[in-house]
């Protein structure tokens, strides 16, 4: 069970194929992510994604009123052609025995697209003092950013 989640969806005016294009190309996730956070993102092995691919995310992350710069890695764990992506990531901290997904998943409607957009974190057993105070304030001073720039990703 997750200990936090969010899904957003939005109807695009395009094709799966097309959609999945830019969704499957971490190299545009910076421009796409509309929480400004990731500034870059380097990718290996080089050529095509897919299942085991390794993102490394440079990211100026916002926590309450402040910010930290920090590199975080993400595996890709599904890539269903013009279906569904999942990366997971474990993010650059302490000790993370947790999960970090993200999902997107597409679907034709009319004539354009579904696009569901979601997150899980679980957790997991922290014991690190500061984890534990991000856990039990996540609400207050992370979830703001995460669901407002998970809308404006769809909308980018």
């Amino acid at each position: 069970m997750a200990d936090f989640s969010y899904t957003t969806e939005l109807t695009i005016n395009a094709s799966a194929d097309k959609l999945f294009a830019i969704i499957s190309d971490p190299t545009q996730h910076p421009a796409m992510a509309g929480s400004d956070e990731i500034q870059k993102i380097t990718v290996t092995p080089a050529g095509p994604v897919g299942v085991g691919t390794k993102m490394f995310a440079d990211e100026k992350v916002m926590v309450g009123e402040d910010s930290m710069e920090l590199t975080a890695e993400s595996e890709v764990i599904v890539c269903d052609a013009d279906k569904k992506f999942v990366f997971r990531t474990t993010p650059a901290m302490p000790e993370w025995p947790g999960r970090l997904d993200w999902t997107f998943s597409l679907a034709a409607d009319g004539s354009g697209t579904k696009v569901t957009h979601n997150v899980e974190i679980d957790w997991g057993n922290i014991t690190n003092e500061m984890l534990i105070g991000l856990r039990d304030n996540y609400e207050a001073i992370r979830a703001t950013y995460v669901r407002e720039g998970m809308d404006k990703t769809l909308q980018n």
